[in-house]
């Protein structure tokens, strides 16, 4: 076996412009796939593994994203699958689950995947145990923080120093600047949540709603006027802050709640939500004092790009007679988000959208698409494969700006408990 790290051969969307004290972070470290010798180095890496296993051995990890130290989960389980008393480690450790199609969306009958889960008593006891090693981490650091008398820091806001405590700086925070971290009882990880709210306000950006400003007094005038003196409660970055979260991640149901088919589409859509999640907007905030630079948005067609996806929407109806809102009404996100990354493909592969014939360049090809009035989005089956789940182009922010008519996310959804957890750290533990 290789002890050299084989680089990875999966390849990365296009992109329009070049067509004691501890962290919540695990350290980086190297780690091979399950099956082969492929390597990748964990945390930066981790979306690069999953994909490999997926795509190279049709392989899904069910629930990985609430599986703490994943990369020592997955060095447990190439142990056991590299175990060569075990003929057939895939039928021995994994569910079988009947597809009908290939990784790359080929038509296919009855093609095998393999879902790692909990179902299997020996993932489930793995599982426990790197929760409660994640949790006795926690509650130690948590323990740390409200015990130590060595803490000093300069305000975030003022040039004050504040000592000796964490609870004194989140206290300051909140009673001389009305700026809320969250109750100081509930937080853990104080350091690294103050050092990312410091990159934040040092690079001009709002702690809210995450708009950039042009210098530090339009920043300080936004966040006064619109209340956004404090961390978005529905941006899931904030919850490794939190201890209660800690304690709900050991109780949140495992692969029972889904069943295995759902497991290996979550995964899929999951590659492409980490694709978009930039594309988050915010609902109370109108951006009138917004001075940030627009992302670009390009024609579905064309070279034409505007900052506007109205003005886009209306160029390709005028230019192209194509109705983007009629086209893809109907549809869910994720079909929305599979169409658009096929009429991506098809165009950069500069073939037909509707009939599938290639041409030699792009102007034979708009030529086409006139003259027999092919612009649209084909039929679904020609899109609706798990292949276009993946962007074909990494920044395309048009679909950064595609709505889901089903997500029913609300304000409400507050990652900061109302219930103090002071003193119940050690409870948390012995409950666990």
């Amino acid at each position: 076996m290789e002890d050299s790290k084989t680089v990875s051969t999966i390849i990365g969307p296009l992109n329009f412009s070049e067509c004691s004290k501890t962290s919540s972070q695990s350290e980086e470290r190297d780690v091979t796939c399950l099956l082969c010798s492929k390597i990748f180095t964990f945390l930066h890496e981790k979306d690069l593994y999953l994909a490999h296993l997926f795509l190279s051995h049709k392989i899904v990890i069910s629930d990985e994203k609430i599986i703490p130290f994943l990369d020592e989960y997955l060095v447990y389980w190439r142990n056991k699958f590299q175990d060569k008393n075990i003929s057939d480690p895939l039928s021995e450790y994994c569910t079988t689950l009947l597809l009908n199609h290939l990784p790359d969306g080929t038509p296919a009958v009855n093609e095998k995947y393999y879902l790692l889960s909990d179902v299997l008593p020996e993932d489930y006891e793995l599982r426990n145990k790197l929760h409660q090693k994640r949790l006795e981490q926690v509650v130690s650091q948590y323990q740390f923080e409200r015990s130590d008398q060595t803490f000093k820091r300069e305000c975030l806001h003022c040039r004050e120093v504040i000592t000796p405590t964490r609870a004194n700086f989140i206290e300051h925070l909140y009673v001389k600047h009305f700026v809320l971290l969250g109750k100081v009882e509930n937080l853990v990880f104080i350091d690294e949540l103050i050092d990312t709210v410091q990159d934040k306000l040092d690079k001009l950006v709002c702690l809210f709603c995450e708009g950039k400003f042009k210098d530090r007094s339009t920043l300080k005038e936004h966040m006064r006027k619109k209340g956004h003196k404090r961390i978005n409660p529905a941006n899931r970055f904030y919850d490794k802050f939190f201890l209660a979260n800690y304690k709900n991640e050991m109780e949140k149901p495992g692969t029972g709640a889904h069943t295995a088919k759902q497991s290996v589409e979550q995964m899929m859509n999951s590659v492409q939500i980490s694709s978009t999640a930039a594309g988050q907007s915010n609902s109370d905030s109108d951006w009138s004092d917004w001075e940030g630079e627009k992302q670009n948005l390009n024609c579905l067609f064309c070279s034409i790009n505007d900052t506007d996806f109205d003005i886009i929407k209306n160029h390709m109806k005028t230019s192209h007679e194509f109705d983007f809102d009629v086209a893809i009404s109907g549809l869910n996100f994720y079909e929305k988000v599979k169409a658009v990354n096929y009429l991506r493909r098809q165009m950069h592969l500069l073939k037909c959208v509707s009939c599938g014939e290639k041409f030699k360049t792009i102007k034979m090809l708009q030529d086409h698409l006139v003259q027999l009035k092919h612009y649209g989005i084909g039929n679904k089956s020609d899109w609706d494969h798990p292949e276009f789940f993946f962007p074909t182009f990494e920044d395309d922010s048009i679909l950064c700006n595609l709505d889901d008519p089903n997500d029913n996310s609300t304000d409400d959804a507050i990652v900061i408990p109302e219930e103090p957890i002071v003193c119940a750290a050690t409870q948390m533990l012995e409950s666990c």
